[in-house]
């Protein structure tokens, strides 16, 4: 069942003037039996979210394959199921490394997913080689932009994505990137590091939106304004028809997430720190983000203005050895005449992962409207 509590509305103030958000409602996700290693990785590293008809579906940043679960009561998920994305050519087997997902987004009968695109530096106390030194394999699985396209139950039956190099990471949009004299030379600085890091997604048919988590420029969050060839064939390759970068004020924070605005041009922005720091987290609005395009040569600056409306998260560190809550998925969804914001948490508190079996809570915000 539903865990309700009292939920603070914020008006429209700047950020320093919004109180601290409390959830209205949580979501419920039971992942497996106590013990089973592969649920209790993906409690410990949720980063994507999307759900309809009742399916839940979940990205992590530990492996290559998605979850999908089951709606068994109101606010309550179960029944997991594993999707390997090698299953439909989204991913390389084992050796292609995690795939990193840091996004999801439906959109008709297409479910949209993004890997973080980003190299990887070994961390501190890494036991499988020299602590602090890039890993000497870089992820190619997490070089993803695609979609899998769901029959009438919701099942996967194809995948597509952008053209990849089979040889070394990268895809179509890296490859783009690196012709780009802005962005180019953060693409061979790590992630956490305001290297190139890729986080949210937003779809409206063949026209997506990608959000980046760094580079930050001088206080200014990026995101990448995408229209896709292929989509309308049956090949599995998608092709990079047009891309322009966005531009938005987010208060010198990054996107750690995206989501429609449903029957709206309008989108939500999960705006965190683009580091590892665990600082202040809000939900933005973006108002007409899927309006007209931009035609023209893509070399001016113009900065867009969003509305805080949320603060999910008060910046203070976490507690070792007992979670972080990080704020990394969000789905947005209509509730009566309103919006409900749901947030899922990577390194979730041991508070939100207490109860039967391997399980964790995700977050529900009523949007100010």
């Amino acid at each position: 069942m539903g865990i309700w509590a009292a939920c603070l509305l914020p008006m429209h103030h700047p950020e320093a003037d919004l109180p601290l958000a409390r959830f209205c409602y949580q979501r419920i996700l039971a992942m497996g039996e106590a013990g089973d290693k592969e649920a209790e990785d993906l409690q410990q590293n949720l980063s994507a979210q999307a759900s309809r008809d009742g399916v839940l579906w979940l990205g992590g940043d530990e492996d290559s394959n998605l979850y999908r679960l089951q709606r068994l009561g109101e606010h309550h998920y179960g029944d997991l199921q594993r999707v390997k994305l090698k299953d439909f050519a989204l991913a390389e087997g084992r050796g292609g490394g995690e795939s990193d997902i840091e996004g999801l987004a439906l959109d008709g009968d297409r479910l949209w997913l993004v890997g973080s695109h980003s190299l990887r530096r070994r961390k501190h106390n890494d036991r499988e080689g020299p602590h602090l030194d890039m890993h000497d394999d870089q992820s190619r699985n997490a070089h993803v932009l695609g979609c899998l396209r769901l029959d009438g139950a919701g099942l996967p039956v194809a995948g597509q994505r952008l053209a990849f190099d089979t040889a070394s990471p990268g895809d179509a949009l890296t490859k783009d990137l690196a012709g780009n004299p802005r962005i180019a030379p953060f693409l061979a600085i790590p992630s956490k590091e305001n290297g190139l890091d890729i986080e949210g997604i937003a779809a409206r048919g063949d026209r997506v939106l990608v959000g980046m988590r760094s580079p930050v420029l001088r206080g200014i969050a990026l995101v990448l304004d995408l229209r896709l060839g292929g989509l309308d064939g049956d090949g599995p390759i998608l092709s990079l028809v047009r891309r322009r970068f966005r531009y938005l004020q987010l208060a010198g924070l990054a996107v750690r997430d995206l989501a429609v605005v449903p029957g709206s041009d309008d989108v939500l922005v999960l705006a965190g720190p683009s580091m590892t720091l665990a600082g202040p987290c809000y939900l933005y609005r973006w108002r007409n983000a899927f309006g007209a395009e931009h035609n023209g040569p893509d070399t001016k600056v113009t900065l867009e203005e969003t509305e805080p409306l949320l603060w999910i998260r008060d910046g203070r560190p976490g507690r070792p050895n007992e979670g972080s809550d990080k704020p990394e998925g969000l789905e947005v969804q209509p509730h009566g005449s309103r919006l409900l914001a749901w947030v899922a948490y990577d390194d979730p508190t041991a508070g939100r992962r207490k109860g039967q079996g391997v399980q964790t809570r995700l977050d529900g915000f009523l949007v100010p409207e």
